[in-house]
């Protein structure tokens, strides 16, 4: 399996370590790493092209363009690529739910801590390329999943809210839940949600990043906040 990384720092000292650090990881799995470097948010951001890292990790406090910067700028064109900040605070935690970080490494760096933020970024990459093979009324279609919005309950049929696409498919939403893992939650009887795309909630619904809005039932509510809450934890 072949990783593109790209490791962002102002301090040429700590790109160098990290590099080693990733490069003793690669030794001791079955991976090729393609390492590139960039001294600053301004630099990475004329370095992008589509799909061209899937991983990157960013130091937080830099000149001119600092990390949360670089990283909003960054997912306003990309929404694939993880991003762990590397940093010696984690005060900008609620920028990391904004950008969707995948995770945060503290400086200094160890060796472990490096082998557990790429053996948790590798087991990431997996669960986002997870497939969800449904009936429509013209055959089979294969989605994948970290592209689900919602599913939403309607009669004897469900219709699948994805990015870019819905689907109206065959079964219930009882059978699609259990195909599904546990980014996707049952806030209410008829609906289905995926909590990698919520950014809050507001009062009784999930507001999602698409701008949507998913209800959440009465009965539900606490136990929604909760697992929310949860699942975020995991990823932090």
């Amino acid at each position: 399996m072949t990783i593109s990384i790209l490791v962002c720092d102002d301090l040429p000292e700590e790109r160098l370590n990290l590099i080693r650090m990733l490069r003793r990881y690669e030794q001791g799995n079955d991976l090729e790493l393609r390492l590139e470097t960039a001294a600053d948010g301004s630099e990475l951001l004329s370095m992008w092209r589509p799909e061209r890292w899937d991983l990157i990790f960013l130091d937080i406090f830099m000149p001119q363009i600092d990390g949360v910067e670089a990283a909003r700028r960054l997912r306003r064109k990309d929404d694939n690529v993880e991003i762990v900040f590397a940093t010696t605070s984690r005060r900008h935690g609620m920028d990391g739910y904004e950008i969707h970080a995948l995770d945060y490494l503290a400086k200094p760096f160890s060796q472990p801590d490096v082998d557990s933020v790429m053996d948790w970024f590798l087991q990431q990459r997996a669960e986002k390329r997870r497939e969800l093979t449904v009936r429509t009324s013209a055959g089979e279609e294969v989605l994948r999943t970290k592209n689900i919005l919602y599913i939403e309950s309607r009669g004897h049929a469900c219709v699948i809210h994805a990015t870019e696409q819905e689907l109206s498919v065959r079964g219930s939403i009882d059978e699609l839940a259990a195909s599904l893992d546990t980014s996707f939650f049952r806030c209410h009887k008829s609906f289905l949600l995926n909590f990698a795309h919520v950014s809050k909630i507001e009062q009784r619904a999930f507001r999602l990043d698409s701008g949507e809005s998913v209800p959440i039932s009465a009965a539900n509510l606490s136990r929604s906040k909760t697992a929310l809450l949860e699942w975020r934890t995991r990823l932090s």
